[in-house]
């Protein structure tokens, strides 16, 4: 099957940096590449042999330099190997290749060898990985009860008054107030119905293997989608009546993440109706572990119910 992954911003910022040239002036554009690095997904040439991950590296010959060779897709992959190539393209999240780099024999990554050539020294690598994410674990989750009635009480009024007026529309740092002020929904995505599962009308993830999170395409764009409310929700529901679309309560910050590592353009919310868009360069720094959003974090397990609509 072949790969959804593009990594088509990470390439775009590489390109970026490639443009700057020895100008230092424009430090965004660094950090933005710092960023998308941190939530790609490359492709190794990788043999999964069930116990462990086996990996080619690259090695300089005037130097004798060792690289860990990455690609940004499965066509970038197939510039470099022949179809019957014992090594296959396989994804992973950065954090994997970082550790893979942290082997002291390894002198950094090149991206893309047949095209790009991009050369990521190991000094960036680590800077990469710093992690400046803070650990909520020790917060008690809120009862399943306590979250229903969460659900059962979502009006986000001042969320709707916020994104219907049009002077609002670049307005990054007032949505981010907003939605940090407001309880948005999810609308989870199903080919088959999953009403059979539900108790008391709702659904544990649990017992369907996980939901999927509804996405919208829009051309060659893809947007992480959140509702201020279930009238929005049931507008965009009744566009596809062959799915089945059940709510859930938001994590905002999860859904960023998820629209960040899935390489998407950014996020819509209320699609069909206000649809007030959140670009992806809004939500980047995310990728740092700065927080956008502020979270009531006792609801972090509201992502493992959903209810029927």
């Amino acid at each position: 099957m072949t790969s959804t992954f593009s990594n088509h911003y990470l390439i775009k910022s590489i390109k970026d940096l490639e443009n700057l040239g020895n100008d230092i002036a424009e430090p965004r554009v660094v950090t933005d590449f710092i960023f998308e690095l941190k939530v790609s997904n490359l492709f190794i040439p990788g043999i999964d042999n069930g116990e462990e991950l086996v990996y080619e590296t690259l090695v300089d010959e005037d130097t004798d330099q060792v690289y860990l060779p990455l690609f940004s897709s499965e066509e970038e992959f197939y510039k470099h190997y022949d179809k019957d190539s014992e090594y296959e393209p396989i994804p992973n999240e950065f954090e994997i290749y970082g550790g893979i780099a942290a082997d002291e024999i390894i002198e950094g990554i090149i991206i893309d060898v047949e095209s790009l050539c991009f050369e990521v020294p190991k000094e960036i690598i680590e800077f990469a990985m710093e992690d400046f994410t803070i650990s909520f674990d020790d917060i008690e989750t809120r009862s399943l009860d306590e979250i229903k009635a969460a659900y059962e009480s979502v009006s986000n009024e001042d969320l709707i008054k916020f994104i219907s007026d049009a002077s609002n529309r670049d307005d990054y740092e007032g949505i981010m107030v907003e939605l940090s002020n407001s309880t948005p929904l999810n609308l989870v995505v199903s080919s088959e119905p999953l009403d059979e599962f539900a108790k008391d009308g709702v659904i544990e993830a649990k017992d369907v293997d996980g939901f999927s999170l509804c996405t919208l395409e829009d051309g060659e764009s893809r947007y992480g989608i959140i509702f201020t409310d279930k009238d929005a929700i049931g507008r965009a529901a009744l566009k596809d009546s062959e799915m089945s679309y059940y709510a859930q309560l938001t994590k905002v910050s999860e859904l960023f993440d998820f629209v960040l590592r899935n390489d998407m353009d950014g996020v819509i919310i209320n699609p069909y109706g206000e649809e007030y868009t959140i670009p992806r360069s809004e939500l980047l720094s995310q990728a740092s572990g700065i927080e956008l959003i502020v979270e009531d974090h006792s609801f972090r397990n509201c992502l493992d119910y959903a209810f029927l609509l």
